[in-house]
């Protein structure tokens, strides 16, 4: 046993020796190559100075006035003298020649003692290094045999260059120059990788692949980058493999995804309502404008459902209190209801809402005086001069409400009859609730970062005007599905391997991500009761008291507690509106992402659902976190980055390999071009109007 210890140090002894003469060979050549570039360059330089000096020395000469002319005796005097000033700057420009020409021989005789210096030292070093080599092989003579040295060098090369640490060369721009230079046999893959990415990298290294440590080398089979921007699209060939598409970013940031679903009309008849709350880029006019009107509208709406809910608490002063207010919500609704034909009819055009109508419905909200003396109380409260006030927990009364409402007189009446056709028009009827919330979001940023929820327009307007941003806001989900007491949301994976035909893969686990405190509409200041992202939570002081193990649940869990506590099938409610948005959001943008073969894109969609069970779209991330953040990520980030190679790499040899998790839920025809008309039925209808009598 010690015999084939030894044997095996005397092997790797050799190895390292064997790697170190390499590398100080190829040094010295690379050494010699650039001396002798130095030297052209150098020669090229002092041919061109001296054809500059030529040319100068015949433009003074030509300048010079003829001798012969017929002149004053004075002129020619002074001709003289120029004459003799032109013959000492000659003489002065071939001494400096001279004097260069020496300098420069002085040096090249430096250089070359420094080389030949260079030279004798390094072959010391050999010396010393075959010295000790041939007495290590004197040691461990009787071990070794001839037949072990030659199974030494007959090893695999997939595992000598996983082995050797490969160099960089950021001067070669062919992958075969580069694998030759490394030493690496042909029918070796290399992969780049950008961004951690860990055990993707191992996957394929599993398979043979070798890393090129030069992250901006264009010498690659594969490369997985973090960020769209570090793949060099247009020096691409044809069969490098990337992990990301150009222009994807109309699909993958919070305004491009807010403007693309826009589209969705050209290429499905469905209304985007129905699956992502209605959001607004605040950094376009037209759009801010509109979603004034729209916050507006949905006050009325959250006032009649405020009106009932006091209703049914039987609350008679509230009642009385909010009746004014319900009174002005209820003519709104009525004209939020209104048909095209009727309002063609009407003589004269008004809006919807009105400024004296609004005064009306938001005299409990914030005005400008409120807003500045809560936020003056605010940064008292943080300086700590105040103590903040702390807010009262809401009552078991006020969180119970029955369905049933008795003795309803003529008013409630109507309101029930107005919130019954809401619910049947509005498909995101049940995503508003009575306190009329919305969420700001910086359009640039991620993992929560400046995310803000407010309930009063004049907060909303004096946020965005006073950061200087671009902001999306977005109807807040007020009734969301809670889960012990706790708010969540879903991160689903989602796999595109081909925009042309449109491919898509669903990954068969998602996991759940909880809030650490419980969910307060009340309390729009607290994120760690609104905010699901791990990397905001984990900041929170409950974040490791919380009875939901680092505030994640797998796939299983969430269908267990789903099946358990409302009888409710996972994999048939819920997965079939994970893939149905999916698709439709994608279909969205199947014209403005580039395609490319041998592109495909991970990407992260983050869902909630509402108390109803109904599924809404939240955004879509690109390069989504494949860090180890809790042990329910942990198991899954392993998993899905071997299923992705499986898909993206095996089964570009053999389409019928395991695909892991991975699922493909649709394959389209070939994008077309953008219709004229498509989509709805987008036919004129109408009916004579009517004369008016004066």
């Amino acid at each position: 046993m010690e015999d084939q210890n030894t044997k095996k140090d005397f092997h790797t002894r050799n190895l390292d020796i064997i790697a170190q003469l390499r590398e100080k060979k190829m040094r010295e050549q690379e050494e010699k190559e650039m001396s002798q570039k130095r030297k052209q360059d150098l020669v090229v330089k002092l041919k061109s100075r001296y054809v500059k000096e030529e040319q100068k020395e015949i433009k003074q000469q030509v300048s010079l006035p003829s001798i012969n002319t017929p002149e004053s005796s004075k002129n020619r005097q002074s001709s003289l003298k120029k004459e003799d000033l032109m013959l000492e700057q000659k003489q002065r420009i071939q001494e400096k020649q001279r004097q260069y020409l020496e300098s420069i021989k002085t040096r090249q005789l430096q250089e070359k003692q420094k080389k030949e210096e260079m030279i004798q030292r390094q072959e010391i070093i050999k010396q010393s290094v075959k010295q000790k080599v041939l007495n290590q092989l004197s040691e461990v003579a009787q071990f070794v045999t001839k037949d072990d040295l030659l199974e030494q060098d007959s090893g695999s090369d997939d595992q000598d260059t996983q082995k050797v640490k490969l160099k960089k060369y950021p001067f070669i721009t062919d992958l075969k120059q580069w694998k030759k230079k490394q030493r690496i046999d042909d029918a070796v893959k290399v992969f780049i990788m950008v961004g951690g990415y860990g055990d993707i990298a191992k996957a394929l290294i599993q398979r043979g692949w070798v890393k090129n440590p030069d992250s901006g080398s264009p010498c690659f089979d594969f490369k997985f980058t973090l960020h769209n921007s570090e793949i060099d699209y247009n020096n691409l060939q044809d069969f490098q493999i990337v992990n990301h598409f150009a222009k994807i970013i109309c699909l993958t940031t919070k305004v491009g995804l807010c403007k693309s679903l826009n589209n969705l009309i050209w290429f499905n008849n469905v209304d985007k309502n129905t699956f992502y709350p209605r959001a607004f880029d605040l950094s376009d006019e037209e759009d801010f404008e509109n979603f004034r009107e729209e916050f507006k509208l949905s006050k009325a709406e959250a006032i009649l459902k405020m009106y009932l809910h006091l209703f049914k608490k039987k609350d008679a002063n509230l009642i009385e209190k909010i009746k004014p207010q319900a009174i002005i919500a209820l003519s709104v609704c009525r004209k939020m209801l209104q048909d095209i034909n009727e309002l063609i009819d009407q003589q004269k055009q008004t809006q919807v809402i009105t400024q004296k109508e609004w005064d009306i419905l938001s005299k409990d909200d914030l005005n400008v005086q409120a807003l500045a003396q809560k936020k003056h109380q605010a940064w008292l409260a943080k300086i700590g001069e105040v103590k903040p006030l702390k807010k009262k927990k809401k009552s078991k009364l006020e969180k119970e409400q029955e369905d049933s409402i008795e003795d309803v007189d003529e008013f409630t009446q109507q309101i029930i009859d107005i919130l019954q056709k809401f619910k049947n028009r509005f498909p995101q009827y049940y995503l508003n609730g009575v306190e009329n919330i919305w969420i700001v979001k910086p359009a640039g940023l991620s993992r929560g970062r400046g995310i803000q929820c407010y309930k009063n327009l004049v907060e909303i307007e004096d946020h965005v005007a006073s950061k200087g941003a671009q902001w999306i806001i977005q109807k807040y989900i007020e009734k969301p599905l809670i889960v012990l007491g706790k708010k969540m949301d879903i991160r689903q994976w989602v796999l595109i391997t081909d925009w042309n035909p449109l491919t898509v893969w669903i990954y068969d686990e998602a996991y759940l991500r909880f809030t650490a405190e419980e969910y307060d509409p009340k309390d729009l200041e607290n994120k760690m009761s609104h905010l699901t992202n791990n990397s905001i939570q984990k900041k929170g002081e409950n974040f490791y008291k919380s009875d939901i193990e680092g505030n994640m649940w797998n796939q299983e869990q969430f269908s267990d507690y789903l099946m358990k506590t409302h009888q409710v099938n996972f994999m048939e409610i819920i997965r079939p509106q994970f893939e149905q948005a999916i698709i439709w959001s994608l279909q969205s943008v199947q014209d403005q992402v580039e395609q490319r073969k041998n592109s495909h894109e991970i990407l992260g969609y983050d869902f909630m659902i509402d108390d109803k069970f109904h599924v809404w779209l939240i955004e879509i991330n690109s390069s989504p976190d494949f860090s180890y953040s809790t042990h329910v990520t942990e198991k899954l980030v392993k998993e899905v980055s071997e299923d992705l190679i499986k898909v993206v790499i095996d089964r570009e040899n053999d389409k019928k390999c395991d695909t892991g998790k991975f699922k493909r839920i649709y394959k389209a025809k070939s994008v077309l071009e953008k219709p004229a008309s498509v989509g709805l039925n987008l036919c004129l209808e109408g009916k004579k109007i009517k004369k008016v009598k004066g």
